[in-house]
């Protein structure tokens, strides 16, 4: 959601409050197979086309890819190199599911964009704001992450004196 918060397209935040009201979930489209999350080489292109744009190009290790309402995808103009944000939706015929790059019941997708039609009202930003909105959106999911991780070992420690409260071992409390 960091994308889509971040930008200046009130339709789109509309459209996101509405789905996640109604329980959809989102992904943010950022690494590629070939680089990783290395941003300033992306190879997914918003190429213009009869007044608006087509994208072309694939993303990896794509949590959520599979069934994303919108998918926040990073990319850039050909001509100019100007880097941009834009909306997709995963269930769209443009939009090719890979599949599942890992062995577990989570679904990372990779997933390849072929001629998707992307039109102004998909655009979440461009340029320098594109450019942040990728760079926060990593740091603010890397800080969730830690504080997650936190939680979870706090909540581990928890279970296991409450857990241990009550037992009698050896005939003993």
């Amino acid at each position: 959601l960091g994308p889509i918060w971040m930008s200046g397209n009130e339709g789109l935040k509309r459209k996101a409050v509405k789905l996640l009201d109604e329980g959809a979930i989102f992904a943010f489209g950022l690494s590629e197979k070939e680089h990783g999350a290395d941003i300033y080489a992306t190879d997914m292109l918003l190429v213009p086309q009869d007044g608006g744009y087509v994208a072309r190009g694939d993303k990896y290790y794509i949590g959520n890819g599979n069934k994303a309402a919108m998918v926040s995808t990073f990319g850039r103009l050909p001509d100019s190199g100007e880097y941009v944000f834009f909306a997709v939706d995963s269930q769209h015929e443009k939009y090719e599911l890979v599949k599942n790059i890992t062995g577990t019941q989570s679904y990372v997708a990779e997933f390849v964009l072929n001629d998707y039609p992307i039109g102004e009202a998909d655009i979440l930003s461009r340029g320098d704001a594109a450019w942040n909105a990728s760079l926060n959106t990593v740091n603010i999911g890397k800080y969730n992450l830690g504080w997650a991780s936190i939680g979870i070992c706090t909540h581990a420690f928890y279970e296991a004196i409450n857990h241990a409260t009550g037992r009698r071992l050896y005939n003993q409390s």
